[in-house]
């Protein structure tokens, strides 16, 4: 079947009704990868690796900022910080985990929790709100929650944290017990117990999580007066240490040695029936305080850890990933991967690899040269030199990171299982993949960003071909889409799997790939279109083809 034969067999298929439609911003090297841990992980490391200039990250560059997620921009008169509630939001997830039940932790819940007196102020939900852009069928909401504790502290000042990804997001609220300014001490030490933290646990965990923003007489006028708020600070904060914005020792030091701000409002406030930080630190005679203030690298070295265990608090079926770690692994990755393949047989493999410039590590290479692995798992002569961009670079929490884009073209027959690079071999598959030159999206879906604009609902016709290894085709295959839709209760989205379709055989190039299409009329806001994404297969297997996540003409 040729190109006549296409036309003909693509008209005759039904358009179908389905509430999805798809598109990615360089997000589809997934799709080669047939394993679900190596799945997380390639997608994290997208959202925390990557300095795209809507990407997580910039909603914390500067570290003062204050995302506004009503207008998606940033409004920097409330005396809010979005860094320091992606901290508070992880803190209050985590700490009605039970370790007796094995039960809660970080899992998300925190959305259905949101109008508890616990749960003051709307730090959760504009986490949320933001996080809600971001979240698919591989990485939760409860994944972006540990995310971002980790992405707020590495980009302020503060430590690395160690950052695996798996968690499984509730579905309901979990129990209360998030501990407020008038909880008594011990209510207090009991409640972080059942947590599985011990005293100086808290302690430790308070002056870190403390070491950022700061109390809002908007939501707790008990603690903070009126005469707080200001124009430039209408939401009326007082801070808990000098530098506001910087994850650091200051607050440690001045509640110590008595100096600056004294260790914030919940350690000096009038009210003595609030002053929670005070009780707690004092509660040793402050030698957990007076040992964390013994040096800088030291106080670090204690929040990675504490902050590490608190977002590794997940309900027993969880199984984490292996860290996202760039000096553990590999600080070179490719990412951005697309393969196609047309009726004569030829192969092209487009993409990007990034290279991140880690303390200790050498100046990104002028040029990279990257080498075809063949199907056979054979190194071939088929190479390119790719050149450092000059656009698509930036500075991440690990450093600078380089892009390197690149072009491979290979008979069908040849086949791809991997690529070579700066002496090391990374894997792919090529039985079955998505033929983004065949496939397409209509209309154009909008610019990505984490903003209302991308919310309205339009129709998009999308056209979805895939190519299958194999000398026995089926007459067709099964696409399983995962969508995020809204669920009551939390603006926290869910991944509704429920909607499949039928992509029909439509003929077979040289080279052994039959060629399978849908065309699919959906109903989604270009906010669920990020977000989605599709896996494949023949009727009855495993999926081939995962987390493909098909992407616009401009990509």
């Amino acid at each position: 079947m040729r190109l006549n034969a296409i036309a003909k067999a693509m008209a005759m298929q039904t358009l179908l009704s389905i509430c999805i439609s798809f598109v990615a911003l360089r997000s589809v090297t997934a799709q080669y990868v047939a394993n679900t841990e190596a799945l997380i992980i390639k997608e994290i490391e997208h959202l925390y690796f990557d300095a795209a200039p809507a990407g997580m990250l910039s909603a914390i560059t500067p570290c003062s900022n204050y995302y506004d997620p009503s207008t998606g921009a940033s409004n920097n008169s409330l005396g809010r910080n979005t860094a320091a509630e992606w901290i508070r939001i992880a803190f209050h997830d985590f700490v009605t985990a039970n370790i007796y039940s094995e039960t809660g932790g970080i899992d998300a819940s925190i959305g259905f929790e949101t109008t508890r007196a616990e749960n003051v102020g709307p730090a959760f939900n504009d986490a949320l709100t933001f996080f809600s852009y971001f979240t698919n069928d591989k990485v939760s909401m409860s994944d972006l929650i540990a995310l971002g504790t980790v992405m707020a502290v590495g980009a302020c000042g503060g430590p690395h944290i160690e950052m695996k990804g798996g968690r499984i997001d509730a579905t309901a609220a979990g129990p209360s017990g998030v501990p407020e300014p008038e909880t008594d001490l011990q209510d207090t030490l009991d409640d972080f117990s059942n947590a599985g933290f011990n005293t100086d646990d808290t302690i430790t965990l308070t002056a870190c999580g403390h070491s950022m923003g700061g109390v809002h007489h908007s939501s707790f006028p008990q603690a903070v007066p009126a005469s707080a708020v200001s124009s430039t600070n209408t939401d009326g904060r007082i801070a808990f240490d000098e530098t506001v914005s910087g994850f650091d020792i200051d607050t440690v030091n001045d509640y110590v040695h008595g100096t600056g701000d004294k260790g914030g409002p919940l350690v000096t406030t009038a009210n003595k029936t609030v002053n929670s930080d005070f009780r707690l630190y004092n509660s040793d005679s402050n030698d957990t305080m007076t040992r964390l203030s013994a040096s800088a690298s030291y106080f670090a070295g204690q929040c990675s850890a504490i902050l590490q265990r608190m977002i590794e608090t997940v309900p027993q079926e969880v199984s984490l990933t292996t860290a996202v770690d760039p000096t553990a692994t590999t600080n070179l990755r490719p990412y951005g991967i697309a393969l196609s393949v047309n009726w004569k047989g030829t192969m092209t493999l487009t993409g990007y690899f990034r290279y991140i410039q880690i303390s200790g590590a050498a100046a990104a290479p002028s040029t990279l040269p990257i080498t075809l692995i063949n199907r056979a798992g054979k190194t071939t002569t088929t190479s390119v030199t790719a050149s450092v961009s000059s656009s698509d670079t930036g500075t991440g929490i690990w450093g600078p990171t380089h892009s390197y884009p690149f072009t491979l073209s290979f008979p069908a027959s040849v086949g791809l299982s991997g690529l070579a690079a700066s002496g090391q071999n990374f894997t792919f598959q090529d039985t079955m993949f998505a033929v983004t030159a065949l496939s397409s999206v209509s209309p154009t879906l909008p610019t990505f960003a984490a903003s209302p604009s991308i919310n309205t609902v339009s129709t998009y016709s999308l056209n979805t071909t895939v190519a299958y290894l194999t000398s026995s085709p089926p007459t067709s295959l099964t696409a399983t889409f995962a969508i995020p839709m809204a669920q009551t209760g939390s603006v926290s989205p869910y991944i509704d799997t429920s909607t499949t379709a039928t992509l029909a055989l439509i003929g077979q190039t040289t080279g052994g790939f039959a060629l399978y299409s849908a065309v699919t009329k959906h109903s989604v806001s270009a906010k669920q279109a990020f977000g989605s994404s599709v896996d494949v297969a023949v009727s009855g297997q495993a999926a081939a083809l995962q987390f493909y996540k098909p992407f616009d003409a401009n990509q």
